[in-house]
Formats: structure tokens, C-alpha cells, sequence
């Protein structure tokens, strides 16, 4: 074909490159999608919040912070995002929790709350009956949120540097305080970690690594010995329904 009507149609070669390209194009496009909706969605971070005192706080420890630092550092490693908030303030007792740290707790909507108080109580000589009444009222509130709530026993002080030469009703003491922990969490619900229990041999062994300089709050080394006896409850509450339940998805998933 010859002339003006010959130049109005593409050739062969045009053709085939135009349709190279825009084959090109939908590969791309394609691979794109696919990536995309291969990409798993970031799970949303675990709200946690720490009530309690200067162990929450991390005052004693050079580095690290206290337990609720340490124990957010495990999480984290376990593939748990979280976001972490210390309500503990130093000094707090339980009355003060429950007047100060109190009224933030539902407006967080937390999905974890770790309770760590008596200590200043126990020291301050309060009446075992009010911090039982003033424990009964913070679990109460705090059970509304329908968060995993995991209260903790107090650690063996009679252990510590500023616990040399102390009477033998220290020891009583703090046995009578976990005792009442120990029912507030059993009647609200909450996930017991024995402190108590399961860092006594430690804190007997390793008295000067344990102890900070003023000889009564954790070291580095202490805290990590507090959040690693907490660690096994707050795994198996926290961490072990989420991995089932991504299996379950991944299960479904499948099908």
C-alpha cells in the first residue's frame, strides 16, 4: 500500500514493541499487588501499663529500668509490639495508687496491667487490713477493663542489705502481705506471679549483686531477676493466645 492511507496504519514492528510494553506494564503491576496483599498487616501494639511504686519506676538500676521496661523488651523479642506507660511513682503506697494511678487506668484501655505494691505499705507499718481494703478496690476498678491483670508478691526483703538485723516479724510480715495478694488475684481473676517464690534463692545467693547502693532497691541485675520471674506468667498469658491465634488465621488462611 502506497501513499497518504499507508502512513495512517502502524507498522508490524510498532505494533509488537506497543504491546511488549504495556505487557511489561501489567507484569509490574501484578508483582505489585501481589506484594502487597502477601504483606502481612503490622499487629496493632499491646497497651500496657505498670502500676505500683519506685519497682516500676526502675529507681535502683544503673541501667534497663525496673521490671515493667524488661518485661516490654521480652515481649517485644516474642513479636509483641508494645506500648508502655509507668503509672508506678516512687514512695506510692496503695492508697496513693488507688487516689493517683487509679483514674488514668480506663481511659488507656489497656490490654495488660502489671500491679507491683505493698512494699511501701510494709515498711511504712500500715494496717494489713487497709492495704487488703485499699487492694480490693484497685483490683476491682482494674478488672472492668477486661485487660490480662497480673499482681505480683512482694520479694523477700529480709534478704536485702537493709534487711541485716531486722526482727522476724519482717519476714511475717511480708509472708501475711503475699498472702492477701495472693487472694485478690485468685478472686478478681488476675494472673499471680510469685515474686515471693520464685526469687527468694536468688536474692539469698546474690545479696551484693541484687541490691542497689542504698542496700534496699533492686540493681540492674536485680530487676532482671524480678522480670524474670514474672516472665513465665506474663508469657503464657500474653504471648502464647496470640501466636494461636495467628496459627488459627494462618490455618484459615489457607483454605
Amino acid at each position: 500500500m502506497t501513499g497518504p492511507a499507508a502512513a495512517a496504519v502502524p507498522s508490524f514492528v510498532a505494533v509488537s514493541s506497543h504491546l511488549r510494553r504495556l505487557a511489561l506494564v501489567v507484569i509490574v503491576l501484578g508483582a505489585g499487588t501481589a506484594s502487597a496483599q502477601a504483606a502481612p498487616a503490622r499487629e496493632a501494639a499491646l497497651v500496657y501499663l505498670a502500676l505500683g511504686d519506685s519497682t516500676a519506676v526502675g529507681v535502683g538500676a544503673a541501667t534497663g529500668g525496673g521490671y515493667p521496661q524488661r518485661l516490654a523488651r521480652r515481649l517485644e523479642a516474642s513479636g509483641v509490639p508494645v506500648k508502655l506507660t509507668v503509672l508506678g511513682v516512687s514512695g506510692a503506697t496503695t492508697a496513693e495508687l488507688r487516689r493517683d494511678q487509679l483514674p488514668k487506668v480506663l481511659a488507656a484501655r489497656p490490654a495488660l496491667i502489671t500491679i507491683g505494691t505493698g512494699i511501701n505499705d510494709l515498711m511504712q507499718g500500715r494496717k494489713l487490713s487497709e492495704f487488703a481494703r485499699d487492694l480490693e478496690v484497685v483490683a476491682d476498678l482494674v478488672r472492668r477493663t477486661k485487660a490480662t491483670v497480673v499482681l505480683q508478691t512482694l520479694p523477700d526483703l529480709t534478704f536485702s542489705p537493709a534487711g541485716y538485723g531486722a526482727p522476724p516479724s519482717l519476714g511475717r510480715r511480708i509472708e501475711a502481705y503475699n498472702a492477701t495478694i495472693a487472694r485478690v488475684a485468685e478472686r478478681h481473676g488476675f494472673v499471680l506471679a510469685d515474686v515471693y517464690g520464685k526469687s527468694r534463692g536468688q536474692l539469698r545467693d546474690r545479696q551484693g549483686e541484687l541490691f542497689g547502693k542504698d542496700g534496699f532497691h533492686p540493681s540492674s541485675a536485680g530487676y532482671e531477676v524480678w522480670a524474670e520471674a514474672m516472665w513465665p506468667d506474663v508469657e503464657r498469658a500474653v504471648v502464647h493466645p496470640r501466636v494461636q491465634a495467628r496459627r488459627t488465621a494462618a490455618a484459615a488462611g489457607e483454605r
